[in-house]
């Protein structure tokens, strides 16, 4: 119990500092990461993975996040999970493989990720690595809605409104661009204002 409480101080002491508005703060965290990390902190691995990705305080190298997204993942890890499917979605430090991120998706999805919800809805939307089939990306979209996602509310929205999957359905549509715009989300926040005037010409003719 001493060693993960010495490996959470070491980890908060990093966090405050990757957090910081100091750039200058980023090599003290990445250094706080490394040693929380070697002492098996799984939040720890997952941020030297964000760093490697990103190239903050170390090299660039997708594939060194890769390694340790799959590491923080088989630890647990929510965030890293569905980073890894990212990666794999992307083709980003190994080849691009639909099927594998759909697999690592679900896996998120089950620990709770709307975003994981959220990417397997696309992915049933476009039909990549799977069968297009618009009423399970509905589903999928639905389920990372509930969670407040928004960008899922906003692909609701665009279904009821292109009749992707459901009927064409403005008040529906209006509903859910609304609820995607509410918390911020510019896209959404246009569709509204869209909408709200083609409705106007409707009421008017």
């Amino acid at each position: 119990m001493a060693a993960e409480a010495e490996a959470q101080k070491i980890f908060d002491e990093g966090y405050s500092c990757y957090m910081s508005e100091d750039d200058g703060l980023a090599p003290k965290a990445f250094e706080c990461f490394t040693r929380a990390a070697e002492m098996g902190h799984v939040d720890a691995i997952y941020y030297l993975g964000v760093m490697s990705y990103h190239g903050v305080a170390t090299e660039q190298s997708f594939e060194k996040a890769l390694e340790l997204f799959a590491k923080a993942s088989a630890m647990g890890s929510q965030k890293a999970t569905y980073n890894l499917g990212v990666m794999y979605e992307g083709g980003r430090g190994t080849a691009q493989d639909y099927a594998r991120a759909m697999e690592i998706y679900l896996k998120a999805a089950e620990m709770g990720s709307a975003k994981a919800m959220y990417n397997i809805g696309t992915m049933y939307r476009d039909g990549n690595g799977v069968e297009q089939d618009y009423s399970k990306s509905m589903e999928w979209f639905k389920r990372s809605a509930a969670e407040g996602f928004n960008k899922a509310q906003f692909s609701i929205g665009m279904a009821f409104h292109k009749g992707k999957g459901v009927k064409i359905n403005g008040f529906e549509a209006m509903k859910w661009f609304k609820l995607a715009a509410e918390s911020g989300h510019k896209k959404a926040q246009i569709m509204v204002n869209v909408l709200k005037k083609q409705i106007t010409v409707v009421s008017i003719s």
